[in-house]
């Protein structure tokens, strides 16, 4: 699995802002491969984009996903993700890393737009609200500065 775009880092507060805007937090994935030296640096040349093997080697992680199946109030949801202040949303924190190997899910075209613009929250709003995509998913590394584990 890979999300949309990637997010070092995100504090317990903007987690449960998002989480009460109807975001949904998923299991940990890449358990078994833990935070080492070798997953660090994965990590660090995904993120620096630069070419990696495949995503086998990168670092537990978790999904923030925003989707509208299920969501009991997505105009809720839509008008968060287009006014949070939350800095997560910032363009100097929501990535889009372009190195080979990382496999990050392709967005809309509407989203594409925008993110090309660095007009980040209606390409948020543009991959959760369009029925062609429906979903946005973030991927997370860092939870309150803390490695996830």
């Amino acid at each position: 699995m890979s999300g949309h775009f990637i997010l070092s880092n995100i504090s317990q507060a903007e987690l449960d802002n998002a989480l009460s805007n109807y975001g949904t937090w998923s299991d940990l994935h890449h358990r078994e491969v833990g935070w080492n030296a070798n997953s660090r640096a994965v990590l660090s040349r995904a993120l620096n984009n630069q070419d990696i093997p495949n995503r086998n080697g990168l670092p537990p992680h978790r999904y923030l996903t925003f989707q509208r199946a299920g969501n009991p109030d997505i105009e809720k949801t839509k008008r968060f993700l287009q006014e949070t202040r939350d800095s997560w949303a910032d363009p100097n924190r929501l990535r889009r890393p372009t190195g080979g190997g990382l496999g990050l899910r392709a967005l809309n075209a509407t989203a594409q737009s925008f993110w090309a613009q660095n007009k980040f929250h209606d390409c948020l709003v543009a991959q959760f609200y369009r029925l062609e995509s429906a979903t946005a998913t973030i991927e997370i590394y860092h939870l309150g500065g803390k490695e996830m584990t």
